[in-house]
């Protein structure tokens, strides 16, 4: 157990702050997919949809790179540095939980088939699934650094 100094809080490791940026990038971007996503069912490709597709990916590299590289830069060292135990223990237990949940979701969305769902929706919610599975395994990692895990 991590006993708490009488300072305050511990500053954040890179790790850390990297999940917080990672975290904060997958429900920006992954919130504005599928907030224009149009949800139905049934048979409709719209072309659109595939330009938003790209563009949210697109955006998401940009956040992903420009971010890690500003933390790379705030502190060299530390982004160099190898994970130790603790932040390797931290990255399994988080992609545990990330997996349950991504595997609970695909089981879902193809559970939609029944329902008449297309390829296009399906894919729609594997995604989803997918974007929810990251949010769990970013959340998990921030709650096990915080927690002293």
């Amino acid at each position: 157990m991590v006993t708490k100094s009488p300072e305050g809080p511990e500053p954040m490791t890179f790790h850390e702050k990297s999940a917080w940026m990672n975290l904060g990038a997958i429900v920006l971007v992954g919130g504005a997919y599928f907030l224009h996503v149009p949800w139905t069912l049934r048979p409709s490709f719209d072309p659109l949809l595939w330009k938003g597709f790209v563009y949210c990916l697109v955006a998401f590299l940009a956040l992903e790179v420009i971010g890690h590289l500003v933390l790379a830069l705030r502190s060299p060292r530390e982004a160099r540095a190898p994970r130790d135990e603790r932040e390797r223990l931290i990255n399994l237990k988080a992609i545990r939980l990330a997996a349950y949940v991504y595997v609970v979701g695909s089981f879902a969305a193809v559970f939609t088939l029944h329902h008449g769902a297309n390829g296009l929706a399906i894919g729609n919610l594997v995604l989803l699934a997918f974007v929810v599975a990251q949010v769990v395994n970013y959340t998990a990692r921030i709650v096990y650094h915080r927690r002293g895990v």
